[in-house]
C-alpha cells in the first residue's frame, strides 16, 4: 500500500449485491471522513508455519477438538472456537463421522488461524473504514480484530439492514455485541399499534417474509390435545452460533439435548416442527439439502418413541398455534423469530440467551450454559416465567417496523427491487446473477448508490 493513498478495505470483491453494498458504505465513509477512498479487496493468504504449530497444539490441548473443549481455543485474546465452529458444521459429513470432523477441523482451524494472524500484523494507518460480510464465519476474526483498531466498521445482519460502527471500547467485540436488538426508550400509543399490527400480519401471512414467499404451506388436520412442548428446528448448517454461545457448539446438538431430556418424563408429549425453510423448492441451496437430510436423520433415530411428532411439512406456525392450548402448552425455540409469534399469543416460552435480542428483554425463560438450560427444561407449565408484553411490543417494532431492516422500505434489498424494477424475491433467491447482469449508466448508478448508503444505520457500543 502507498501511504499517500486512503483505502476502504472489504473482504468481498464487487459482484452481485456486494458492488452496490459495498460502493454504498464507500460513500457513506467518504462523507463522513471527508476523504476520498479507494477499495481494496482482502487478499489471499501464503503458507504459514507458526498457523500449522498452533493448530496442532490446539488438536492435543483439546483432546483432538472435543465439544467440550473446541470453544475454548483462543489466540492474544480472540475467541478462534466461536468463529471456526460455524466453518466446520457447514459440512454435512461432520455430523455422522469423527474422523471427518476432525480433518474439517484442522482445516478450518488453520485458515482461520492464518486470517487472524495476517488481519493483526495490518497497519492500520491508511485503512478509513472496512466492509465486513458473513461475520459468524471465520470473517468474524476481522471483524473482531478491526474493530480494535478502532476503524469503522460496516456490515449486514438480521435482523438488520446495512450497519456501521466505531468501537471506542477497550473490549475486544464480537458479532452478537452489534447485531443483538438492545432497549430503545419507552414506546408510544402509536409505535404499541404499529408493533401489534406488524406481529399480526406476520401470524396471519407469514409469506410477508421474503423467504418465505416460495413455500407452499400445508394445512396440518390433526388434534394435539396432549401435547406439553413444541419445539421448533432451526438450520443445522447455515450461521451456528450466529448469536454467541450457550453451551451447544450446533443446533443439532441442541436439539438432540432438548429432546432427549424431555423424553425422559414420560408424561410429556412433544412435536418438533421443521423450519419451512427446508422445503422451498425454488431456492434448493445446497445448506438447505443438508438441513433436510439431518431433520430427517434425527426422526429415524426417535421414530419408535410414540411420544414425539415430528412435523416434516411446512404449516404456518399461526395455524399451529391456534391448535395449541397455551395454558399447558411450552414453546421452545434456540433463537428463531417464530418464538414472537408465540410471545404475543401468551404462550410461555424457552429460549437461549444467544438470539437476535438482549437477555434485558423480559421475554423467554432462558439459559446461557447447559445445566441451566436442563433445569429450565425439568420445570412445568405452572413454574415458567410470563413474558413482559411491553418487551413483546419493544422487539416487534424494531423487527418489523423499523424501515431501514429487512421487512422496511429503505432496506437495501428493497431499495434495489423498487429502483431497479426487480421482484423483492427475485433479489433475495437469484442476487448474484441478476444483480451482475444489471447495466446502469454512471448517473443511475450513482443516485442508486446514494439511496443505499442514506439506508446505513449507525449502531452505538453499549447502547
Amino acid at each position: 500500500m502507498r501511504h499517500s493513498k486512503k483505502f476502504f478495505f472489504t473482504t468481498r470483491k464487487l459482484t452481485g449485491p456486494y458492488r452496490f453494498i459495498i460502493e454504498a458504505a464507500k460513500k457513506h465513509s467518504e462523507e463522513f471522513t471527508n476523504e476520498r477512498l479507494s477499495i481494496i479487496v482482502n487478499q489471499n493468504y501464503r503458507i504459514d508455519i507458526i498457523s500449522i504449530f498452533y493448530v496442532i497444539k490446539f488438536f492435543i490441548e483439546t483432546n483432538f477438538f472435543s465439544k467440550k473443549k473446541i470453544m475454548l481455543v483462543n489466540y492474544h485474546g480472540y475467541n478462534l472456537g466461536r468463529y471456526t465452529i460455524p466453518e466446520i458444521h457447514k459440512n454435512y459429513n461432520v455430523y455422522s463421522n469423527k474422523f471427518l470432523f476432525i480433518c474439517e477441523s484442522l482445516k478450518c482451524f488453520y485458515i482461520n488461524l492464518n486470517i487472524l494472524r495476517s488481519i493483526i500484523k495490518l497497519e492500520k494507518n491508511n485503512i478509513k473504514a472496512a466492509f465486513i460480510d458473513h461475520c459468524m464465519y471465520k470473517n468474524g476474526l476481522i471483524f473482531s480484530v478491526l474493530s480494535r483498531k478502532k476503524i469503522p466498521i460496516y456490515t449486514t445482519g438480521y435482523p438488520k439492514g446495512i450497519i456501521y460502527f466505531i468501537n471506542n471500547k477497550k473490549k475486544i467485540l464480537n458479532y452478537e455485541d452489534i447485531i443483538q436488538l438492545k432497549k430503545t426508550k419507552k414506546l408510544n400509543k402509536k409505535q404499541i399499534k404499529d408493533a401489534k399490527s406488524s406481529i399480526k400480519k406476520i401470524i396471519q401471512k407469514p409469506d410477508i417474509i421474503p423467504w418465505m414467499k416460495s413455500i407452499k404451506f400445508v394445512k396440518e388436520n390433526k388434534k394435539f390435545d396432549k401435547i406439553t412442548h413444541l419445539i421448533y428446528a432451526h438450520s443445522f448448517t447455515d450461521g451456528q452460533m450466529l448469536y454467541g454461545y450457550d453451551g451447544f457448539i450446533n443446533v443439532y446438538d441442541w436439539l438432540e439435548f432438548t429432546i432427549d431430556e424431555l423424553a425422559k418424563n414420560n408424561n410429556n408429549k412433544i412435536i418438533i416442527k421443521a423450519h419451512p425453510f427446508f422445503f422451498d423448492a425454488k431456492f434448493p441451496n445446497i445448506m438447505m439439502k443438508y438441513d433436510r437430510k439431518l431433520f430427517f436423520r434425527m426422526m429415524l433415530k426417535y421414530k419408535k418413541n410414540k411420544n414425539l411428532i415430528f412435523l416434516k411439512e411446512p404449516i404456518k406456525n399461526g395455524d399451529l398455534l391456534k391448535k395449541l392450548n397455551k395454558k399447558k402448552i411450552i414453546l421452545i425455540s434456540h433463537h428463531g423469530s417464530a418464538i414472537l409469534e408465540g410471545l404475543f399469543l401468551n404462550f410461555k416460552c424457552i429460549a437461549s440467551k444467544a438470539t437476535f435480542w438482549s437477555s434485558k428483554f423480559q421475554l423467554t425463560n432462558h439459559w446461557d450454559d447447559k445445566l441451566t438450560y436442563k433445569k429450565i427444561l425439568k420445570k412445568n407449565w405452572d413454574h415458567l416465567n410470563n413474558c413482559k408484553m411491553i418487551d413483546v411490543y419493544n422487539i416487534c417494532y424494531q423487527v418489523f417496523c423499523n424501515p431501514l431492516s429487512l421487512y422496511g422500505k429503505h432496506f437495501w434489498q428493497e431499495i434495489l427491487s423498487r429502483e431497479l424494477k426487480i421482484p423483492r424475491q427475485k433479489i433475495y433467491q437469484e442476487s448474484v446473477d441478476i444483480l451482475d447482469k444489471v447495466n446502469l449508466d454512471s448517473k443511475k448508478l450513482k443516485k442508486l448508490i446514494q439511496k443505499i448508503s442514506k439506508s446505513i444505520e449507525c449502531v452505538k457500543i453499549g447502547n
